[in-house]
């Protein structure tokens, strides 16, 4: 089964036509995007319109794009997770939309008997929203947080809530509590996880300055589950300050295309994997570097 991946496309229109197009050309019958596939920042600039904005971009753009793509390529399922941006996520699915599969902490089983498990949650960011963000561990640093941040204040409403934000993380569960409690897949051997944050200290998770800033709780639970592929994104640059977009925990196969860089007004074009899921390590190529 032929696949293509990307994350971090963060509403840049020509990324997600460049998605189409390598889907189209690879041949792809499934589609994942790991999350922050929604615009950031409204043109205000104001956090109050950040989820009536996502959802304009929902509405006119992003679902007549997937079901351009189901109608127009090979591709008959789109996976998709939030991430730590995309407070207006879950507008997507008002409405089921054929092929387009909601897998935030959920599993799915494909055609070909392999799974696909969605975990959105990041460790706390310096930035404010906070509805994808969790402790990692009671002992995991924390970058500098900015109070207030700002979390929904429910699906049904766009309004933001200021909150304390180290109030607030410490109150809800854990990334490893929560990774304790994901359902577990029949063969471990045949699962892709989709997991917005990268695990810790691998080339996934780099920063400048060569800092480590992924999952402590991701990478010890990769450890511990051993599953084919985990597919990342949130660190942007790491695979440019690593060399590489591919790290092995155990006989865990870890990816992280990166994402573009912007220079002056010009993007640079689309980061993402395309792989045939039977024949993982043999196929796996990145769209702009080596592995």
């Amino acid at each position: 089964m032929k696949a293509v991946y990307t994350s971090d496309l963060h509403g840049e229109i020509p990324l997600y036509e460049e998605l189409l197009s390598l889907a189209h050309f690879f041949m792809a019958e499934i589609a994942a995007v790991g999350g922050d596939l929604l615009p950031s920042f409204p043109p205000t600039r104001r956090y109050e319109d950040m989820v009536p904005n996502q959802k304009v971009f929902i509405d006119q753009f992003l679902l007549p794009f997937f079901e351009r793509m189901i109608r127009t390529t090979t591709v008959r399922q789109i996976f998709l997770i939030p991430g730590n941006w995309d407070l207006g996520y879950f507008y997507l699915f008002r409405n089921p939309t054929e092929g387009l599969i909601d897998i935030c902490q959920k599993h799915c089983r494909l055609k070909n008997g392999y799974e696909m498990i969605g975990y959105p949650f990041v460790p706390p960011t310096p930035f404010r929203p906070k509805d994808f963000e969790k402790m990692d561990d009671p002992e995991s640093p924390w970058p500098p947080q900015k109070n207030p941040s700002y979390i929904r204040s429910s699906d049904q409403t766009d309004l933001l809530i200021p909150i304390d934000p180290l109030v607030y993380l410490r109150q809800r569960e854990t990334i490893r509590e929560d990774l304790d409690h994901l359902a577990r897949p029949k063969n471990p051997g045949k699962t892709v996880y989709v997991m917005h944050s990268p695990p810790f200290k691998t080339n996934l998770d780099q920063i400048i300055g060569g800092r480590f800033t992924g999952s402590r709780s991701i990478r010890r639970f990769i450890e511990e589950t051993q599953p084919l592929l985990t597919l990342h994104g949130h660190i942007h640059e790491a695979p440019e300050i690593s060399g590489s977009c591919l790290d092995r925990i155990g006989k865990t196969l870890c990816v992280n295309p990166g994402q573009f860089r912007v220079s002056g007004r010009t993007l640079s074009r689309l980061h993402a994997i395309t792989f045939e899921l039977e024949n993982l390590e043999e196929t796996l190529q990145h769209t702009l570097f080596a592995k």
